[in-house]
């Protein structure tokens, strides 16, 4: 199937590895221009080497997705270099340690929030007053399946993701006669390098339900995440606004 996605210029956040790396080189291979933003120099400078000596053009970007400066500069200097962008995917998030609320600080609230929802909210917004003066453009975030659920020990995680999706849902009906889409993905546990530290947690709630794993007995590819992601970008998908597709191995059907 043709996805209609060659040419396009597609901005990733977080996409130096894992989930976004995947996506990276699967918009690479469909013929997109692809910018990485991601605080992470070494990974950023791997991901560029890698992703460009397939011949595809590849811009890279180092940023704190929480700071609102950097995050608009960072939008700039693709929309100078690329002409414009036709997608956004909004993926970077950090996790943190479980802690029982009670002994939850205000710094690691502080930390969760202002990167897992604070910095989607913000790439977002550069994306918005970009895309609709174009009247076209497609939005994609990521949110998880612990939006769906809850999470003990890991309130700020989950209060982030749960808001990942009020965020794209209260945005699709602003954009919904404009020509832009937004949508979400919600993964659950992908073999990715934050899904094998929170493995190795020390956790307090080591019996919830939600530790006890996937009915499918494996744990998903990020290049399972990403074929969906490309779905949404694409023309394919032109009938979905304000969505959230889970890929989580049918996790929350149980």
């Amino acid at each position: 199937m043709d996805l209609e996605l060659n040419g396009k210029s597609v901005v990733i956040c977080g996409g130096a590895r894992g989930i976004g790396r995947a996506c990276a080189e699967a918009f690479a291979r469909e013929g997109a221009r692809v910018a990485i933003f991601d605080w992470n120099a070494d990974l950023l400078a791997d991901a560029e080497a890698a992703i460009g000596a397939t011949g595809a053009e590849v811009l890279t970007h180092q940023v704190d997705v929480s700071n609102a400066e950097a995050i608009d500069a960072a939008h700039a200097r693709v929309i100078e270099t690329f002409g414009g962008i036709d997608v956004g995917f909004n993926n970077a998030g950090i996790g943190a340690p479980f802690r029982a609320i009670e002994d939850t600080t205000e710094a690691d609230w502080d930390k969760v929030i202002n990167v897992n929802l604070k910095g989607v909210w913000l790439c977002v917004r550069a994306q918005v007053r970009h895309m609709r003066p174009r009247n076209r453009g497609v939005i994609i975030n990521t949110s998880s399946n612990v939006a769906f659920v809850g999470s003990p020990g890991a309130a700020a995680y989950v209060a982030a993701k749960h808001g990942i999706i009020g965020i794209t849902r209260s945005v699709a009906l602003e954009l919904a006669k404009t020509g832009v889409r937004i949508n979400t993905v919600a993964p659950g546990w992908v073999k990715t390098p934050l899904g094998k530290s929170t493995g190795t947690m020390v956790d307090p709630f080591p019996d919830a339900a939600i530790r006890k794993g996937l009915p499918t007995g494996r744990l998903g590819e990020p290049s399972e995440v990403a074929d969906a992601v490309l779905w949404l970008a694409s023309p394919r998908s032109s009938f979905a606004l304000g969505s959230t597709l889970v890929i989580d191995g049918g996790f929350i059907a149980q």
